[in-house]
This record gives C-alpha cells, structure tokens and sequence, in this order.
C-alpha cells in the first residue's frame, strides 16, 4: 500500500479548509489510541473530521454523512464499523477526556500544513478554566512509526498531552510528554520539493550526472535529495516527465524532459498544472463528501487491487485499472479503509488457516497412534481359536504342561499349532485366560476402529473448511466459518462473558434462560478414589469462579508450581478433617496433568488452603497470589488414578 504523504495531505487540507474552518467542536470521539473522531458543527451542518496516527494507516480525511452517521447495530455495515469507538462509555481515555475539557465549545481557525512536512497543526481557540480566550493546537504528526498526536498550549509552547508518552528510553531525539515544551520533529537539511526554485533543482539534477553510479534509479536520488517525496510519488513524478528509471540512463536526459519534469514540480507547488491540455478536465467543480461544491486542481483516482493512489492522477493507468473519485477525501478514506479491511482478511484468515492446519495436524497424529492398535481380525480370532483348541484338548492336557501341540482343525490345510500354557493354571484357566484376551484385545480393536473413523470423519470436515478459508471473501464469511468451528457466536460469548464477570464480581451467580435458572458455570466435579469431592476449572474463567464463588475458606487449592494450568479444589466438610494422601495425591494428579508441564515426567504442585489464596488487582482471571503452600512432586509417568479416568471419560478439558 501506498502512505500518506506530504502531498496527500496538502491536497487533504485545501478541500477540507472551507468545510471545517470556523466551526465549533460539536463532539470529540477517540476511536483507537491513535485515532480521533471530530464533529464540526456550522450553519450548513456537522461534518466529521478523522484524525488517525497510526504507524500504517494513519491519515486525515472528512468522511461522508452517510458512514459517520450510520447505524452502528448493523454487523455486515463494514464501513460504519470502521468508526466505532473501541472504548465504552464508561472506559473514555484519558487523552479524549483532556481534550473534551479543553476543547468544548471551541472554535477551529486553523488547519495548518509546515511545509512539505507530514505535520497538521489543527489551531482551537478556546476558553481557559478562568473564561479567557486561549490558543490551543492539536497537532498530528502522521510520520509511520514515530506518529503522534500531540495536544498543546501556543502561549506556553507546553504539551498538555499526547496519544502516548515518548520517554528518554524510546527515542534520543525528542521527548513527548506532558509538561515538557512542544518541539517540532528534527529537520532534514534539505531542499524541499515544495519550495525549491528552478535553478536549484537543475544545479541539483547536474550534479546527479556527474554522481549518477550512487544511485540504482532516479527516483532514490530524488528521494535522497530533497525531502517532502516518498517513493509513490517520486515514481509518478519520472514517468510523468517520460524520464528513464535507471539512474544511467536519466543522467542522459534531454532538456526537454528536465522541463517537462520542473513543470510538473511546479504545478504540484502551485496546485495547479501548468500543462495546458490538463487544464480543461482538471480546474473543474468537484461535490465534496458533504455535498458542497469544491473546485479543485487534483484528479485523485486509487488502483482497484490498492497497490497505490495518485492526488493529482499524473500516474499512467487504464480507465478499467482505477477507480476515479470527485474529491481527494473520499479516495483517502475509502483507499485507506479498504486497506485496514483487506489487511484484517488476511490476518483472520491466516489465522483460521493456521488453527485448521494444527488441527488435522492433530487428527493425523491420532489417527496413526489408534492404527499402531488396530489388529488384523486373524491375529484376534487366533485367542478365541486358541482357547477353543484347549478346551477340546482338555484330557490330552497334563498338568504342569507348558506348550500344547494340537492339529488346527480351523485351517483348511491342516497342520499342527503351537499354543503355550501357563503351568500354575489348569487347562480351564489358560482356556479364560485366551478368551480374556479376545474379549480385551477385539473390544481394544473395535474403540481403535472406531476412532479413526471419526477422526477422519473430523479431518475430512477440517480439510472442507480449510478450503472455504482459502475461498472467502469477505470478513463475514470468515467470522461465519469461525462460529461454526468454536460452536458459539461472537454475541453469545460476550453475554456469556458478561454473565460470568457478574457472578465474579458479586452479582447473581445464575442466568435467566427462557424464564428459568441457569448456572453460566459448569465446572467438573468428580469423586476421588476415597469418595471426596474435587472441583476442576478448565479455563480462565471457571478458575477464577472456582476461587471467588465456590471455594470456602478450609477447602485445598491446587495448581501446578509456575506454569499455567488448572485450579483444582478439595471440598473440606464442616468437620475440618483433612483428606487422606491418596486423595490429596489425585488432585495433584489432576493439576498436573492437566497444565503446560503435564508432559514431563515428574512435575511440582502447590497446594494450600483457599483462605491463602488472593486474586491479584488489575490482572487476568485466574491469575492469583498465594501463600503457606506446600508441595508435592508428581509423577506423570505413573498409571492414571480413576479419578482422572473419569475425567477424560467426560471429555477433556478447553484450556
């Protein structure tokens, strides 16, 4: 994509001036931490100014009635999400509140431009705290990764406050904070593009042809010489002056096309084009996103895959390459918005196609661990086979016998089969002993059978929606594609969300679902081996509801000793008595296994009383703080406890 420059800016601000000079501040909305929403209010209406300084996208721009004052509920409405504040009413910043108090009922003067500089100074006069006339300045300084915007007194040259703080640590060159004096960003000691003369430019183009092997093409010596021209518009600029890009052959350029190139330079100095086939379709009258009648000298069109945009339409293209706009505003909000929108696709989709692939990564992986217990069905008949030979061959049979050779009357060629015996049982026995292996080994076979099935089943599902990810077009289709992978919308998770931060922060711990109760929680609850009851949290949430809803004082909190993983609890009875070892050992058990160190071998877990437990202010649910803790070193590799079978019987947790 193409930034936002000098130019864009400059063409920006001469049709915007005579819609937003003079006009008092109706509203100031900060959409993101780098992006202000201003409502002008004048005799003819409210237009709304959008002020953005992020590191890519950050541009100004008026944007049109119809999508600032769109109905914000409409979820397929991309451009009227685009300008929906991130904060809610009761979450403002605090950059947005320091300027409504500073701003209300001010008037804009001035929307200045230093020159070829990516800097507007936006001039308020407003009231003070006593009721006298004061000078305020916004400034934005839209400059890629060093963008800001930065909020000013003129009489006292000191910041009143910024979208963020540049520390000593962040940046040598210039601090930005309150209190400290506004300084511009250093400057660059050289000639701008905006404002040198003819003779500099030509001493400037003689000097590149007798230097021309320092530079691969023309538009980096540009670039490098003078300032206030980005790559786009050095690129435009060349081959509108039907200048070559190799900078060997634009040392040979004829005198021509030098005045053809300083033509061009100046009209975009003047704003207007000294070419006079130009002036005709160009000096036009132009209706503003406002539907005001603006006449300008730009001729803005963006290319339809985004790759780049032209104010002044200098840049060669075809009629059906480009899509032409009335006024330099409405290409900038729509090229940039389409750009934000196109770079969200990409990253959701990239995403989802990431969590596709882990998945039948996973599914794979499991489909060959269940294929390594799949037996062929001759190997299983073999047992039953076996003990049906013992059982015809029981006289035969001798105590303390360890082998039994005995004809196969089960295969059509005949011959004699091998079966050994176990010398302590009798032939009985060793006949229950086969048939116990058939029945475990076909039943082992047939779960090992039907696993895969569904794990094919799965990954074939997977594989579907990895394709319709590849195919979608729109954001809906993605976030459409999501809901049915997670089973849950987007509204629906955030009542649900709701609901628990109501039960976590006192308020009902039940839901009203169709007129009856409902818990929003549904924790795991499962016996020990010694019939004590254990509670286990799956996620962020239900830990964190285990500990402020559901945990009593005397109760055993567990977790596994610094990583992440799951809360689990012993209920303790009224009684107070202390629960046996094998109990405390399957809790631990439990929080091993079910963290981020359960593959290891040996693990430590903590576990203390619930009334040592605290919840950490201004953290993450479930993050908590404890103390009196013991601990116990786990073993992984031990033989899973019933408690935990019955826990992954039910389905084993989302984490």
């Amino acid at each position: 994509m193409q930034p936002f420059d000098a130019l864009s800016i400059r063409a920006v601000l001469k049709e915007a001036r005579p819609l937003i000079v003079n006009r008092k501040i109706e509203k100031i909305l900060q959409l993101g931490r780098d992006e202000l929403l201003l409502l002008l209010r004048g005799k003819t209406g409210t237009n709304s100014l959008f002020i953005s300084a992020q590191s890519v996208h950050g541009r100004i721009c008026l944007l049109k009635p119809n999508i600032a004052n769109a109905p914000k509920n409409n979820v397929h409405n991309t451009d009227a999400e685009r300008y929906v504040s991130r904060y809610g009413a009761n979450n403002i910043p605090n950059f947005c509140l320091l300027l409504r108090k500073h701003l209300a009922g001010a008037t804009l003067i001035a929307a200045e431009q230093p020159q070829g500089e990516r800097i507007v100074d936006f001039v308020f006069s407003a009231l003070d705290e006593v009721g006298s006339a004061s000078i305020k300045i916004l400034t934005a300084e839209i400059m890629g990764r060093h963008s800001n915007l930065i909020f000013w007194d003129k009489a006292s040259g000191k910041i009143i406050t910024a979208s963020h703080v540049v520390t000593k640590d962040m940046s040598r060159q210039r601090e930005v904070a309150p209190g400290l004096s506004y300084e511009r960003p250093p400057s660059q000691d050289r000639p701008s593009l905006y404002s040198l003369s003819k003779e500099v430019l030509f001493d400037c183009y003689s000097g590149f042809r007798q230097d021309f092997s320092k530079f691969a093409t023309l538009e980096q010596w540009l670039i490098q010489t003078f300032t206030g021209a980005g790559r786009h518009l050095c690129e435009e600029l060349v081959l509108a002056a039907g200048l070559p890009s190799d900078a060997a052959s634009a040392s040979k350029a004829t005198n021509e096309q030098l005045e053809r190139l300083w033509s061009i330079v100046e009209g975009m100095q003047r704003d207007t084009d000294t070419d006079k086939n130009r002036d005709r379709d160009r000096d036009r009258d132009t209706v503003s996103q406002t539907g005001e009648l603006v006449t300008s000298a730009f001729r803005p069109f963006m290319f339809n895959d985004l790759s780049r945009y032209s104010v002044r339409g200098l840049y060669p293209h075809k009629k059906d390459e480009v899509k032409e706009f009335p006024a330099v505003n409405d290409m900038v909000e729509e090229y940039f918005r389409q750009c934000e929108y196109q770079e969200q696709l990409n990253q959701l989709r990239e995403r989802l196609k990431a969590d596709l692939s882990l998945e039948i990564g996973k599914l794979e992986s499991r489909i060959k661990t269940a294929a390594e217990h799949v037996l062929q069905t001759s190997s299983i008949e073999d047992l039953k086979r076996s003990g049906d030979l013992l059982l015809a061959h029981m006289t035969e049979i001798k105590a303390g016998q360890e082998v039994l050779l005995a004809e196969n009357i089960f295969d059509e060629k005949g011959g004699q089969i091998e079966i050994k015996l176990n010398p302590l049982l009798s032939v009985s026995q060793n006949a229950q002993h086969y048939y116990r292996q058939y029945a475990k080994v076909r039943s082992r076979n047939q779960t090992a059978s039907r696993s895969i099935e569904e794990a094919k089943e799965r990954r074939h599902l997977m594989e579907q929606k990895l394709l319709q990810v590849g195919k979608a077009e729109s954001i809906f289709e993605l976030k459409t594609i999501k809901e049915q992978l997670t089973g849950k919308k987007p509204q629906d998770l955030q009542h649900a969300l709701k609901g628990i931060s109501k039960a976590s922060g006192g308020g009902s711990k039940q839901s009203r679902v169709g007129g009856k109760s409902k818990r929003t929680e549904k924790l795991i609850t499962l016996n020990s081996s010694d019939g004590w009851t254990i509670y286990v949290g799956r996620n962020r949430m239900e830990n964190d509801y285990l500990l402020s809803r559901l945990a009593q004082p005397n109760d055993l909190w567990f977790h596994v000793l610094g990583q992440g993983g799951a809360h689990v609890l012993i209920r303790i009875p009224s009684s107070k008595q202390e629960p046996p070892a094998r109990t405390i050992e399957e809790a631990a058990q439990i929080a091993a296994r079910l963290s981020k160190a359960g593959q290891g071998s040996k693990v430590r877990v903590v576990y203390t009383q619930c009334k040592h437990v605290r919840k950490i202010a201004n953290e993450k649910p479930g993050v908590v703080r404890y103390e009196n803790e013991r601990t116990l070193e786990i073993d992984t590799a031990k033989p899973m406890p019933k408690a935990m079978k019955q826990l992954f019987d039910r389905g084993a947790p989302n984490r």
